[in-house]
């Protein structure tokens, strides 16, 4: 996983690190799928020693290889995001006021003074995905009735075809007007 040793910086608060990682993930897991990565995942930034909670300030990018919702399609999609996120021994999290504990940034455990920062950003880059996986924001997807993607081309069905749910309905109108 991607860590960083902070031992030097324990015993001078305000100091830094800079950093930059680069690993090769296979694949990025979600709660529904695993979507496979095509490029290192870079972390380059700084830690900052604050008084015993080490400050992580990163960007993060990678490049993921997503299908397409519409049309079913490979593409591929360049992450950047950046990353902040705050470290410290469980004996410093707990000497910490409630109050100031979590503020409205969670303080992750720092185990023998390395940093993992893999969880962190396995949730960076999750939190980066679109709400829909789209190809091209114009993305005119795949026919209803023969499949084909619209994107290389159009189809030979008709277009004024009907939504079979709405047959029913199209059947009344048309005896409606039949018996004016």
């Amino acid at each position: 996983m991607v860590k960083i040793g902070v031992s030097n910086l324990k015993a001078r608060p305000g100091s830094e690190l800079d950093f930059c990682l680069k690993e090769n993930w296979s694949y990025l897991k979600t709660s529904e799928a695993k979507l496979p990565i095509i490029a290192p995942v870079v972390v380059q930034g700084r830690v900052t020693n604050n008084k015993g909670i080490f400050t992580v300030t990163a960007k993060v990018a990678t490049t993921l290889e997503l299908i397409c919702d519409r049309c079913l399609s490979k593409y591929n999609l360049k992450v950047s995001v950046p990353l902040e996120e705050l470290y410290a021994e469980g004996s410093v999290i707990k000497s910490l006021p409630e109050e100031n504990e979590k503020e409205d940034q969670e303080i992750r455990l720092l185990e023998k003074y390395q940093i993992d920062l893999g969880p962190a950003v396995n949730q960076a880059l999750i939190m980066a995905l679109p709400m829909k996986f789209l190809c091209k924001e114009d993305c005119l997807g795949l026919c209803s009735q023969c499949g084909q993607n619209l994107n290389k081309g159009q189809c030979q069905c008709e277009s004024d075809s009907i939504d079979l749910r709405f047959e029913v309905l199209k059947q009344w109108l048309n005896n409606k007007e039949g018996e004016k």
